[in-house]
């Protein structure tokens, strides 16, 4: 008995003397002054630029920003009454972009252009589209696209609808 006692005592002892220390405690927590509420919307700390007017008094202007994996910061606008200037950035082969433009069931037109750089750089281009609808009621539709070296298939569509105004 005495031995157990002792192996238990033992034991004990070296369990004590192995385990970490306890954990310091812990700095009382300190709490932030509280600050006013803000209102739900904060005076404007410069004066109201056009791009700040409600959508209701500014005509629309606004531009969509169109991208996928080898295409960024492409824009379209309207210059005329069948040309559109498309704008923005390609990480393409050979710095070759190919397009088509479609209206859902037909090829309207098609073509290519070089961006000012080659994969792995990106290139900017800015290329102007001609095309006339075909039906007055449709949407046209610019496909943007790489051309694979291997077949010819197109890679990494954008499909951008060209704008009406």
């Amino acid at each position: 008995m005495k031995k157990l006692l002792f192996v238990l005592l033992t034991v004990g002892l070296l369990q004590g003397c192995t385990s970490s220390p306890p954990a310091p405690e812990a700095p009382p927590a300190t709490t932030q002054p509280e600050t006013p509420a803000q209102p739900e919307t904060p005076a404007p700390s410069n004066p109201q630029t056009p791009a700040e007017k409600p959508p209701a008094e500014q005509p629309e202007t606004k531009e969509t920003v169109y991208a996928n994996d080898i295409f960024r910061n492409v824009t379209v606008k309207k210059t005329g009454e069948d040309t559109f200037e498309v704008k923005g950035q390609a990480q393409v082969f050979e710095a070759v972009v190919n397009y088509v433009v479609e209206d859902g069931h037909n090829e309207l037109t098609q073509g290519f252009f070089q961006t000012f750089s080659g994969a792995p750089e990106w290139g900017d281009f800015t290329q102007t589209v001609k095309v006339k609808k075909a039906e007055p009621n449709s949407t046209l539709m610019l496909i943007l696209f790489e051309a694979s070296a291997k077949d010819g298939s197109r890679r990494s569509e954008l499909i951008i609808p060209l704008p009406e105004k």
